[in-house]
């Protein structure tokens, strides 16, 4: 791929802060992003490993108090948690779009431009939060911070390794379910309140396809649960040991893929805020925090989809343990090593098909939920109950 010429004026150079993009350096480059990788992991083990383990191993869940206390911690650990995925996914978003398009994308801060996020982040957070005469203010003001927490809350529910969670659920594919849901409410009642025919338009084609898609979404779940006898990750995953899941059930696992990447709103699937159609759709009146905080929810759910995903139909955080006793605290730092790579895979694979594949129109987009998708669920669910059966005899 050939490298663009940068400019040359002086007034179009780039800020510099440690680093020259004229003379670039892959390996300072690797090295920010070993970094970002190791401070996801850091937080992933102290959220999901450590707080956990401390609290349930001295019996401080039992009281009040002590219920209290965890629940704060961890409300801390997992919006730091949050800020951090999105933090990294968006930088990697921007580069990777660069190299896709043969152009620089971000180099002025950072080693190629590893640290211009944070600097977007600290912008926002100066930005005045406006909000438009005409808008409906009560319903405005709650449709970023509904969009947020249902992404926020989907974070309790996923396990990296055995016993590494923060809330042990018994209904956990039916608890996804519901909180994506609440999701798009914030999204529809966002563009509603804005009193902006872009709004209104974007929340019509957020809500038809939010709906359309969460259908075949969750029958592609129910099938993993039907296969796997358990709505609980930690039982579906346990049930992948000798073969994944994504083997028997590979038409589920499509309409997983597609349905997962339609609920991102993410190209070819962004026509809730087709910039090029209806200026941006739902968000189109939010500005500072109010705008980070829907920018912030979809960067989330970019690393928890694929992180389902993974737990569903790709073994979760199962690999070869070296010896090591699978209870013990270095197997579980090894296992959710291995989750985390497995989900930055599929990360990666979300935003090369975000990044080549074109917007579809309105009219393909509903025929390949209703036409496509459903169906194709309906049969996925099926061939689950029949492997299901066949076990059962066995």
């Amino acid at each position: 791929m050939s490298r663009m010429p940068l400019p040359t004026e002086r007034l179009v150079q780039p800020r510099l802060v440690g680093y020259d993009p004229t003379r670039p350096k892959p390996w300072l480059e690797r090295i920010a992003y070993a970094l970002f990788f190791s401070a996801l992991w850091v937080m992933v083990v102290l959220a999901y490993g450590v707080v956990p383990t401390v609290f349930r191993h001295y019996g401080w869940l039992k009281s009040p108090l002590g219920f209290a206390a965890y629940a704060v911690i961890e409300a801390v650990l997992a919006f730091l948690l949050a800020a951090v995925v999105a933090l990294i996914l968006i930088v990697v978003l921007r580069k990777y779009l660069g190299k896709v398009q043969e152009r620089v994308g971000p180099m002025h801060y950072g080693p190629a431009g590893v640290f211009q996020t944070v600097f977007d982040a600290l912008k926002l957070l100066g930005k005045e939060d406006f909000a438009p005469r005409r808008v409906d203010w009560l319903i405005f003001r709650l449709a970023p911070a509904i969009v947020f927490v249902s992404a926020f809350l989907l974070m309790v529910a996923i396990p990296v390794a055995p016993g590494w969670l923060i809330a042990d659920l018994d209904v956990g594919l039916l608890y996804i379910v519901a909180v994506s849901t609440l999701g798009a409410y914030g999204v529809v009642l966002g563009g509603l309140s804005q009193g902006n025919k872009w709004g209104l338009l974007g929340a019509f084609r957020a809500g038809a396809q939010l709906v359309s898609y969460e259908v075949p979404l969750a029958i592609a779940l129910l099938s993993v649960g039907v296969y796997a006898g358990s709505l609980r990750f930690v039982d579906i995953v346990e049930h992948q040991y000798g073969l994944w899941h994504v083997v028997p059930l590979f038409l589920s696992f499509i309409v997983y893929l597609v349905a997962s990447i339609a609920e991102l709103k993410a190209t070819p699937f962004d026509l809730p805020e087709a910039e090029s159609e209806i200026v941006a759709g739902y968000n189109t009146e939010y500005s500072g925090m109010s705008f980070a905080f829907f920018f912030l929810a979809e960067f989330v759910e970019l690393f928890l989809l694929p992180g389902f995903m993974v737990l569903l139909f790709f073994g979760g955080w199962h690999g070869p343990l070296f010896g090591l006793d699978p209870t013990s605290f270095a197997a579980g730092l090894l296992q959710s090593f291995y989750f985390l790579v497995k989900v930055a895979v599929w990360v990666w694979i979300f935003l090369w098909i975000r990044a080549t594949l074109p917007r579809f129109r309105d009219d393909q987009l509903m025929d390949l939920a209703w036409k496509g998708l459903l169906p194709l669920s309906l049969v996925g669910l099926l061939v689950a109950a029949l492997f299901r059966m066949f076990l059962e005899v066995l």
